[in-house]
Parts: structure tokens; sequence; C-alpha cells
């Protein structure tokens, strides 16, 4: 991201200290079974990116996020890779949330999501059914009316896949695809993405939401086990 990005610079975590240089936050339990390191940039059109990594060898977990959100000179989508590892399990949410409403915004839904990339050759539409189709990945949905209703992009990928050398590399080769596709989006200075993006109406709707978005973690029933 950094290499296609120039102006990305790296930036204090909410866990620095007051003053502090930029630099990432790296942290420990108290009895040293689970470590990981937090760290944010932000540049260009990238608002931020934040990454998250922690693994306990001892408990067979690891946890792996990247979640990057564009400004407001686009209207390119968010995102949100996370691979997460549980003994000999894979768990992968791979997405873009859109920024717009899909149902009355068809040509944000064919552009971003059912148009073939120039960097990748294939649509996310495509890397949707590929994983589709693929046996090895079950789809998992989840049984909170709140997450679902936050899984609104229609290629959003959301398994759980046997862990596997194989399987490993097609997951990592997954979220390479994502974030290649996410950085073409960001660089387009014309057409659907930023048509009107300076007109109040557009800047409005952007604001709300990514502000919404950014306080879904608060109804996600699940973050009081993170």
């Amino acid at each position: 991201v950094q290499a296609h990005e120039p102006k990305l610079e790296q930036r204090r975590t909410w866990f620095s200290e007051p003053g502090a240089s930029p630099s990432a936050h790296t942290f420990a339990t108290a009895d040293g079974k689970c470590e990981g390191t937090v760290a944010g940039y932000k540049g260009g059109k990238i608002d931020w990116i934040t990454t998250c990594k922690f693994f306990s060898k001892e408990l067979g977990f690891g946890n792996l996020r990247i979640d990057g959100w564009a400004n407001r000179e686009t209207r390119a989508p968010h995102v949100a890779v996370h691979l997460c590892i549980v003994f000999n399990v894979l768990f992968i949410y791979i997405g873009c949330p859109p920024r717009t409403n899909l149902v009355l915004d068809d040509a944000y839904n064919d552009h971003v999501y059912g148009t073939a990339r120039k960097s990748t050759g294939r649509s996310l539409n495509d890397v949707h059914v590929d994983c589709v189709e693929d046996k090895r990945f079950k789809q998992y949905v989840s049984k909170s009316h709140v997450v679902n209703a936050f899984m609104v992009a229609p290629t959003t990928l959301l398994y759980t896949i046997p862990f596997t050398k194989k399987t490993f590399a097609k997951v990592r080769s997954l979220a390479m695809e994502y974030m290649t596709a996410w950085l073409e989006l960001l660089d387009e200075t014309e057409g659907v993405l930023v048509d009107g993006i300076d007109t109040r109406e557009t800047q409005t709707e952007l604001l709300q939401l990514d502000v919404r978005t950014r306080q879904f973690c608060g109804r996600d029933p699940d973050t009081k086990n993170v």
C-alpha cells in the first residue's frame, strides 16, 4: 500500500503517549502467551489504515486485521481484510463496504462490484463466485441481525475454511486481490466515484455513512469477546 500511495505515512495509534513519535504499538499478555502489534497510517486519499496482528502459539489462535478507510475526496468503498486462525480452521472476512445505498445506486453497484479491475483482470463479483464455487469454503452466517445489517456489500467474503498450505495460499491471494482492487478504485479521478463529490449533498451522505460505519463495532455483539 505504501508503495502505491507515496503520501501514506505512519501515525501515532490510540495507545501512543502524548508527543511520542509515530510508531507501531506492541503488546503482550501478562503471562506472555499472546503478543501482537497495532499500527496506523494516513495520507493521500487514505483517511486511515489500521493494522493489527496478534498470535498465541500455545492457544493455537492468531488474528490479522487490515482496515482501510477512504477519505471524502472519493466515494470509493472502504476495505476490510480480517484473517483468523483457530487451530486447523481459517475464518475470513474480506469486503469493501459501500458508501452509498446500493438499492438506489445501480451505477455504483455495477462499477465497484461488477466491473473487472485492470489491475487484477477480475471483478469483485468474480472473486465472490470463485469462493462460492469452491467446496472448501463454508459460508459463515451470523445469528445477529446487527452483524447481518452491516454486511451490505454484495461480494463480501465471509467463510470458514480448513487450514492447509493450499487454502492459506488462496486466502492470501484473495486478500491481496481485494487490496489491489481497492487501491485502483482510490486512483480514479473521473466517473461514478468522483462525480458530484464536492456537492454538499454528497459530502453529507459520506460523512453520515462513515461515522455510522465506524460506530458499528459498538453494536457488534461479539465486541465484548475482543
